[in-house]
């Protein structure tokens, strides 16, 4: 983070300085009062459960010297505390004016699954080039996203940025903050459903993502997904106005297995836990070391980004090849002679097909054996939706399945 004195924080976030030094240089900002760092502003985000100012001394403590409130509170002599109407808004709002401050590309990434991989592969792929800021573990959300964009420092060329909802009128103020001039949408499934309640609707929020876009922005689109393929210019959808005006200055861009998408992989074979296809239009060969078409899906929207930024496919391929998973995402680990597939984050049913397609794809296995869980947040289709995923696991070769919790237990009592 370049600095910014406490002065020019309070003026960003509407605030005001209550006491301390105004022209204290701030290097860092963070919300947990565990881990902070010299010249940090620690910001108390008041939650369902706790409210953050009970730890500001603590903050402190840890090396933070100044905060935000929007409480009346005794003051620590010698340290800066700026008061906002909201804290969370202020984070949010120093957010957006810290972006700001960076003429660099933003390429925002949403969808129900596949956000975390297909930011991973686009940033590998840009790296051939540029330097890259891209999101670090979770942090997506309205919290989250803010954080990361006040990462960018003046070394950072362009940014890969996730960007996660869960419920109605989030993705709104993630655009506002991070005003992404290119945009991914991976896929609609039924993650947060129960929240936003049909997929339609799912579509409807994250197609927010856009409403920041200029004149010649770009959206690339998975072209395999049925809400997504029917985006199309002069089609009417329920979106909202601006999401609309958005979309009609903007091009977009389709990747697939479909016939009809600009960035469509043919030749799609695995071997050695290696994914290898063709590209249509260029007919260069792409090698992946991980399994899986949903992995398939995520390169081509690397390939048509990278290409969009002006890397040819010849380079941003090899980005590509050396990609690994990151923890709980498709990792294949091998222990004690057995290979674990690790996708343990935040399940959902397309994800959980999606995994066990890996494991049909794995070399060299005697029995191959699936361990899943139940899948929270579905609202009123969570049965039906355990009960498509026990259906297409009695279509798999598995030699057994073990389930745990009551939501896939129940399909298979009725299979």
């Amino acid at each position: 983070m370049e600095a910014l004195s406490i002065e020019e924080i309070a003026r960003a976030v509407e605030g005001r300085v209550l006491s301390g030094d105004e022209t204290i240089a701030i290097t860092y900002v963070g919300t947990n009062s565990k881990v902070q760092e010299a010249n940090g502003l620690f910001v108390p985000i008041v939650g369902e459960k706790t409210d953050g100012h009970k730890f500001i001394l603590d903050a402190f403590a840890n090396g933070a010297v100044a905060c935000f409130t929007d409480r009346e509170l005794d003051y620590r002599e010698g340290k800066a505390y700026i008061g906002v109407e909201n804290t969370l808004k202020a984070l949010q709002d120093l957010g957006s004016y810290y972006r700001n401050k960076f003429n660099i590309p933003v390429i925002g990434i949403t969808g129900s699954v596949g956000k975390t991989t297909t930011k991973e592969m686009v940033a590998a792929a840009l790296e051939t080039k540029y330097n890259v800021l891209k999101t670090e573990g979770n942090m997506n959300s309205q919290v989250g996203l803010p954080l990361m964009m006040l990462k960018l420092n003046k070394e950072h060329e362009i940014a890969v940025i996730e960007m996660g909802i869960s419920e109605e009128g989030e993705m709104e103020k993630l655009a506002k903050i991070a005003r992404p001039e290119t945009a991914i949408v991976t896929n609609i499934g039924v993650s947060h459903i129960a929240q936003l309640k049909t997929r339609e609707n799912i579509r409807k929020e994250k197609m927010n993502i856009i409403n920041e876009f200029k004149e010649g922005s770009t959206l690339f689109l998975n072209g395999n997904d049925d809400l997504l393929s029917e985006i199309k210019p002069g089609i009417d959808l329920d979106l909202k106005p601006l999401t609309k005006e958005s979309l009609i200055k903007s091009e977009i861009i389709t990747f697939g297995a479909d016939t009809s998408c600009d960035y469509k992989a043919v030749d799609i074979t695995s071997s050695l836990g290696s994914t290898h296809f063709t590209l249509s239009h260029t007919r260069e060969e792409i090698t992946l070391s991980v399994l899986g078409l949903h992995n398939v899906y995520n390169a081509l929207a690397a390939l048509a980004v990278a290409k969009h930024y002006n890397i040819p496919v010849s380079i941003a391929k090899e980005g590509l090849r050396n990609y690994q998973p990151i923890a709980m995402r498709g990792q294949i680990l091998e222990i004690n002679q057995m290979k674990i597939i690790d996708d343990f984050y935040n399940a959902s049913p397309d994800s959980m097909k999606s995994g066990v397609q890996v494991l049909m794809e794995l070399d060299g296995v005697n029995r191959r054996i699936a361990v899943l869980a139940d899948i929270k947040e579905l609202g009123e289709i969570s049965h039906q939706s355990h009960y498509e995923v026990g259906v297409f696991l009695s279509e798999q070769p598995v030699d057994g399945v073990i389930t745990i919790g009551e939501g896939l237990l129940q399909p298979f009592l009725l299979l």
